[in-house]
C-alpha cells in the first residue's frame, strides 16, 4: 500500500489500544494514559476538544460515548516518522514503562480500582498482542517514504546531469518496479510529473520535479553506477539516498575560469576542421571564444535579465567583432566567416534538436514537440543575432568585407590533429572524469573519420554523412557499454589475484628491511578493501556525447547556414555600390531577407535528423532484443 493506507492502519491499531482501557486510565481528552510523556514508541493521542466544549461522558465500565473525538491524520503523520531502532523495543520493557506511569497517576477510590483491575489487565494483554502489528506498519511507512524520496532524488539527478531525455520515463518505471512502488511518470522539458499510486485506497500522491537540464558527464556516471547498484540489489536505500546527496552536493571538477579558457581553446580547435580557419585566424578565434564563455558562465548566471537574451547578445558581439577583424586590409588578413562561426560553435542548438528528434522518434510527442519548437526559435535567435551584428558593422564601415569563404585554408591532414583537441575541450567543459577521457576521444575521432570520408564521397548531402558518422559512434559506444564490464572485471581479477599479491609481498619485504635497520621488527598488519566489481552494462550516453558535439559543427559548416545572414545584412545597410538602401516588404527583391532567417534552424534540423537515424540504427544492431535488466543508457 501507500502512505495513506498505512496511516489508516496505524490509526486503527491506536484506536483499538485506547478503546480497550478503562475510563480512569485515559487522558482528559480521550487520549491514552501514556501520552502524557510521549516516547518514540507511541503515536500522538487524540486531539484536545475545542474551546467551550466539555469532555464527552462515558457510561459504566469504561464504554466510550458516541461523541468521543478521534485522532487527526496530521497527528498520526507526525507520529509515523519513528526511528527504526526505537521500534524494536521488546514488549516487556513497554509493559514496565506503562506500569511506572500507572503508579504516578492519582489513585482512584477502592471500589473503582477493584472493579477495573481485570479491565486493566485485559487492556495490557491486548496492547502487547497488537504492538508487533503497529511496529510493522511503522516500518512499512518509513520504508515507503524512503523509496519515494530516493525516486524523486534520482529523477532530479538524471534530468540535471544530461541523461537521455527520451528514456527518462523508462528509467524511472524500471526503478520503481524493482523497488515495489506503484508509480507513473510523465516527462515534459524541464519537469517530471511523478504519481505514486495506492491501489488499496485508489488514491495517488503527485509530485513535480522541476530542474534545468544540463550536462555533467562525471556526475552522470556516478548516478548511473548508483542506479545499477540499486537495481541489482547490492545497495540499500538509505545508503543510496546518502550517496546520491553526496553526488549532488559535490563541487564541479573544473572551475568556471578554466572553462572560460577552454571555450577559447575550443573555438581555436573547431575552426580549422569545421570552418576552414587558418593559423593566423586562431588567436582572434580564441579571443572571441573567451568572450562567449565569459558571457555564458560568468555573466548569465548572475543576471537573470541578461540570461534571457544571451544567445542574441553573444551572436551580435561575436559577428560584429569578427566582421571588424575580417575587414582589415580589405579582408586579406583574417577570415570573417571562420571567425564568426567558430566563436559560437559551442552554443549551437545541435544537442537540443537532437534530443527533440530522439523524443519524436521514440513517440514522446509532447516532449519532442515542445523541445523542437524551442530549438527552432533558438536557431532563429542565433541567425537574427548574426544578421544584426554584421549589419551594425556594415553601417559603420562602408568597405566591410562580404566574403563567405576563406582563402588558402589549411591542408586537410591538419584536421585530424585538431579533432582530438576539440574533443578534449568538450570533455573538460562537460566535467567528465579522467577515466572517461580515452574512450571518449577514440569514439569521437572514429566518428569524425567516417563523417569526413563519407562527405567527400556524398558531396553536398550532409544527412548521409552525418547518419554514417552517428551510426559509427553509436555502435562503438554501445559495444563499449556492453563489453566494457567484462573487460573491467577481468582487469580487476588480474590485479586482485595475480599482481597485487606479488606487489604486496615485495612491499612487506621492503618494509621489514627498513624496520630491521631501524632496530625493531613489528608485525605488519593492513586492511585491504577489494575493488568493487562492475554490475550491469556501462554508460554509453556519456561516451558518445562529445562525439555527437563534434558532428554538429561539421554538418552546419557544409551547409553554410551560419553566415547566411550576411546577405540580409548587406540588403539592410548597403548594396554592392556601398550606398544605403531601404528594403520594403512589398519589394520582390526582399525575399532573400525573409528566407535566410530560417536557414540556421532548417540546417540544424537536417543535421539532427541524420544523427538521430544513425543512433537508432546502432542501438538496434547492438541490442536487437532490447535490454530487460534495466534502462538502456544510450541515445
Amino acid at each position: 500500500g501507500g502512505i495513506l493506507s498505512n496511516l489508516l492502519k496505524l490509526y486503527h491499531n491506536q484506536d483499538a489500544d485506547t478503546s480497550s482501557l478503562p475510563y480512569h486510565s485515559r487522558g482528559q481528552s480521550g487520549s491514552s494514559f501514556f501520552s502524557l510523556t510521549p516516547t518514540p514508541l507511541q503515536t500522538p493521542g487524540h486531539s484536545p476538544p475545542d474551546s467551550g466544549t466539555t469532555t464527552p461522558r462515558r457510561g459504566m465500565f469504561g464504554r466510550k460515548s458516541k461523541n468521543q473525538s478521534t485522532a487527526s491524520l496530521l497527528a498520526l503523520a507526525g507520529g509515523s516518522s519513528l526511528t527504526l531502532g526505537a521500534a524494536n523495543t521488546p514488549g516487556r520493557e513497554f509493559s514496565e514503562e506503562v506500569a511506572e506511569k500507572l503508579k504516578k497517576l492519582k489513585r482512584p477510590d477502592m471500589g473503582k480500582r477493584t472493579r477495573s483491575a481485570q479491565g486493566i489487565k485485559n487492556a495490557f494483554h491486548k496492547m502487547n498482542k497488537t504492538k508487533p502489528d503497529t511496529r510493522k506498519i511503522q516500518n512499512d511507512l518509513a520504508n515507503i517514504m524512503t523509496r519515494h524520496r530516493f525516486l524523486t532524488k534520482l529523477c532530479r539527478a538524471l534530468m540535471t546531469y544530461g541523461a537521455p531525455t527520451h528514456r527518462l520515463e523508462e528509467y524511472m518505471n524500471i526503478c520503481s518496479r524493482v523497488l515495489g512502488v506503484e508509480a507513473q511518470f510523465l516527462y515534459i522539458p524541464g519537469c517530471m510529473i511523478c504519481s505514486f499510486d495506492d491501489s488499496t485506497l485508489g488514491t495517488a500522491e503527485i509530485r513535480l520535479v522541476r530542474t534545468d537540464q544540463g550536462v555533467d558527464l562525471g556526475k552522470l556516471r556516478d548516478t548511473h553506477e548508483l542506479y545499477k547498484e540499486v537495481i541489482h540489489g547490492s545497495l540499500g536505500l538509505e545508503e543510496a539516498v546518502v550517496t546520491l546527496d553526496k553526488i549532488t552536493k559535490r563541487d564541479q571538477k573544473f572551475n568556471k575560469w578554466l572553462l572560460v579558457f577552454m571555450y577559447g581553446v575550443a573555438s581555436v580547435c573547431v575552426g580549422p576542421f569545421a570552418f576552414q580557419a587558418r593559423l593566423i585566424d586562431l588567436p582572434i578565434a580564441f579571443f572571441l571564444g573567451c568572450i562567449v564563455g565569459f558571457l555564458n558562465l560568468i555573466v548569465a548566471p548572475r543576471a537573470q535579465v541578461y540570461s534571457n537574451v544571451f544567445e542574441i547578445a553573444a551572436a551580435v558581439i561575436t559577428s560584429c567583432l569578427a566582421r571588424a577583424f575580417g575587414s582589415i586590409n580589405g579582408g586579406t588578413v583574417f577570415c570573417f566567416s571562420a571567425l564568426a562561426q567558430s566563436s559560437i560553435a559551442l552554443i549551437l542548438p545541435g544537442y537540443m534538436v537532437l534530443c527533440a528528434s530522439l523524443e519524436l522518434q521514440s513517440r514522446s510527442i509532447v516532449a519532442g514537440s515542445v523541445r523542437m519548437v524551442y530549438a527552432i526559435i533558438y536557431s532563429l535567435f542565433l541567425g537574427f543575432g548574426i544578421t544584426i551584428g554584421t549589419a551594425i558593422y556594415g553601417a559603420i564601415d562602408n568597405n566591410a568585407t562580404s566574403a563567405t569563404q576563406c582563402t588558402n585554408p589549411m591542408p586537410k591532414y591538419w584536421f585530424f590533429f585538431f579533432v582530438p583537441l576539440f574533443t578534449l575541450c568538450l570533455i573538460v567543459i562537460n566535467q567528465a572524469k579522467f577515466r572517461q577521457w580515452p574512450v571518449m576521444m577514440i569514439i569521437s575521432f572514429a566518428g569524425y573519420l567516417v563523417n569526413y570520408f563519407s562527405s567527400t564521397y556524398f558531396n553536398g548531402n550532409t544527412q548521409i554523412s552525418n547518419t554514417l558518422g552517428a551510426f559509427t559512434i553509436g555502435v562503438m559506444a554501445n559495444l563499449y557499454s556492453r563489453l566494457g564490464r567484462s573487460f573491467d572485471n577481468a582487469m580487476i581479477d588480474l590485479w586482485e589475484f595475480s599482481l597485487r599479491p606479488f606487489v604486496r609481498k615485495y612491499q612487506k619485504r621492503a618494509k621489514a628491511r627498513r624496520e630491521r635497520v631501524a632496530g625493531g621488527l613489528r608485525k605488519l598488519t593492513s586492511l585491504h578493501t577489494p575493488v568493487k566489481r562492475r554490475l550491469g552494462y556501462g554508460l554509453a550516453a556519456a561516451a558518445m556525447l562529445p562525439a555527437i558535439f563534434v558532428q554538429v559543427p561539421s554538418g552546419l559548416a557544409v551547409s553554410g547556414s551560419l553566415i547566411s545572414g550576411l546577405q540580409s545584412a548587406n540588403q539592410i545597410v548597403r548594396n554592392e555600390t556601398g550606398t544605403v538602401t531601404v528594403v520594403s516588404a512589398a519589394d520582390p527583391t526582399a525575399s532573400p531577407l525573409n528566407s535566410t532567417a530560417f536557414n540556421v534552424g532548417y540546417s540544424v534540423i537536417q543535421v539532427a535528423i541524420g544523427i538521430t537515424v544513425g543512433l537508432f540504427l546502432s542501438a538496434l544492431i547492438v541490442y536487437p532484443k532490447g535490454k530487460k535488466g534495466g534502462g538502456l543508457f544510450s541515445f
